[in-house]
Formats: structure tokens, sequence, C-alpha cells
């Protein structure tokens, strides 16, 4: 079975890069990586060994347009399943091996990992799990695809362009008859924004403390995920969250009125059915 590790790359730090590959590398059969318009490519071409495909994009054109090419890739090349990492992750030894394993658990589609995220000292909540589980959803870094049955979905939706493109397919699978799994192996470094936790009005939440442009394709994102999936999210649902994630940013982030801003406008272009990449910011 020839296993591919796609990575999708935008001005990414060389030295973590270089970790990422050197990490895999050894677990896989094919390495490819999908530059979406670095501003350091230089850097990055000199950082890439012979051995890596390296397809470049002139400009970003956004995340889910950059996992179809890795997609396509393995498609074409016969690749029966992919792991997909993002540029700063770093798998552990032994995680594709460990993915192998459970490669015949029921209508499997994407299996992920125990994750542990650089930001945090807490145990994850699913330490103590002994067997894979089945879960709604997982992010994209160590997300280990099955070539087929994502083409038979139709791949990553492109109108995304970031963010919530991973739950999407996740959604999307599950909607197909598929099914997601994490198996009980600690399996990737990761780190999502600069993270910390706060109080809450009581409750522990974690503050990513996201770009402007991450925040207007986040608020977004959310409303088109309502509309598409409504018997998972509700629009009400996503209207309370946007005023929670507003208050946070509020209370905890810099740059607030200009993520404000933004999330208002992503919340009318979502409501306005105005996909793709974003042309105001």
């Amino acid at each position: 079975m020839k296993v591919l590790a796609g990575i999708v790359l935008f001005n990414p730090d060389i030295e973590r890069l270089k970790l990422n590959i050197g990490a895999i590398f050894p677990q896989v059969d094919g390495i490819v990586c999908v530059d979406n318009g670095s501003a350091n490519l230089p850097e990055v071409k000199a950082a890439l060994p012979d051995t890596v495909v390296y397809l470049e994009n002139a400009k970003n054109k956004g995340i889910a347009a950059a996992l179809n090419q890795i997609l396509a890739y393995a498609t074409e090349n016969g690749y029966e399943w992919f792991i997909t990492l993002d540029q700063d992750s770093v798998c552990e030894d032994g995680l594709v091996a460990a993915y192998r394993k459970n490669i015949d658990l029921q209508h499997a589609a994407i299996l992920t990992c125990k994750i542990i995220d650089r930001n945090f000292d807490a145990k994850p909540k699913y330490e103590a799990e002994k067997k894979a589980v089945q879960i709604d959803q997982c992010i994209t870094s160590a997300s280990f695809c099955k070539t087929k049955v994502l083409n038979l979905v139709g791949g990553f939706d492109e109108k995304m362009f970031i963010d919530s493109v991973d739950f999407d397919i996740c959604l999307n699978l599950r909607a197909h008859g598929y099914k997601i799994y994490r198996i009980p192996y600690v399996g990737l470094l990761h780190e999502v924004g600069h993270g910390r936790n706060v109080n809450f009005l009581g409750k522990q939440k974690i503050i990513y403390n996201q770009s402007v442009l991450r925040n207007y394709y986040i608020a977004r994102n959310h409303v088109y995920m309502a509309k598409k999936y409504p018997q998972v999210y509700s629009m009400t649902k996503v209207r309370m969250k946007e005023i929670e994630s507003r208050l946070l940013i509020l209370l905890y982030e810099s740059n607030k009125m200009a993520k404000l801003k933004a999330r208002r406008k992503g919340l009318r272009d979502g409501m306005n059915n105005k996909m793709g990449e974003c042309t105001w910011f």
C-alpha cells in the first residue's frame, strides 16, 4: 500500500519545515509540497530535498485548492492513502505505521491521532483512550485520508478558501456514510495560532488571537457551514457563537476593532453567498 505525505506551504518557517519533512520522510513512499505563493520562495526551494515533489502556485489559491492538488497527485500516482500535514507540524516516529494497522476499520475514510498542542501543558481529554474511536471531525494536520473515498465525495470545498475546510470534508464524508476515527497513538506536535487559556464567565476558553483576515474567513465560513449542513448546524447557534467570539476578542485580544470589522464583513458575505478568496482586505 503506497502512502503519500502532502504539505501545504505559505510563508513557512524554514527550520520548522525541515523538521516536519525530516520526521515524515522515513514513514511514507513520497512527499508532495504545494506552495501557495510564499514570499520566501527561494528559501523554501532551497530547504526541500530533491526527493520531494514541489508544486508551485503563482498565488495563494487557498488551503482547499492546495489539498485538492495533493488529492489529485495521490490519485494520479497510485497512492491509496495520503497524510496531510500543516507546514509547522512535526509528527512522531511510527505514526504512519500506527495508521496502517487501522485502515480496515469499518467505512474508514479519515484516521487521525492524539494531538498535543505546543501552546498548552494540559494533557488532552482523550489521553486515556486505548482503542480507536469514531469521532465527528478532525483537523487537517495528521489526517490520514483514503484517496478513493475522498474522490467519491468530490474532495475539498474550494469555496471556503481557508478555515473549516477540514471540518467540512468530515461532514461531507459522514453524510455519505463514511467514518472518521481517532487512533490511540500520540502522533503529532501541533500549534494553532498563539493560543492561551482564559476564564470566561466561569468557563475555560482558548484564545487563539488569529489574524484580522483569518477572523473574516472564520465568521463567513461558519455561516456557510450552517447553510450547507442545516441538519448539523443551526443559524441560531452560529449567531450565539459569534457573540461569544466578539466578546472574547474585546476582552482578551489585540487589534480588536479591525477584527470585529472583519467578522461583520464575513457574516454579511456568508449570508450573501459571497465565497472564495477575500479581495477586500
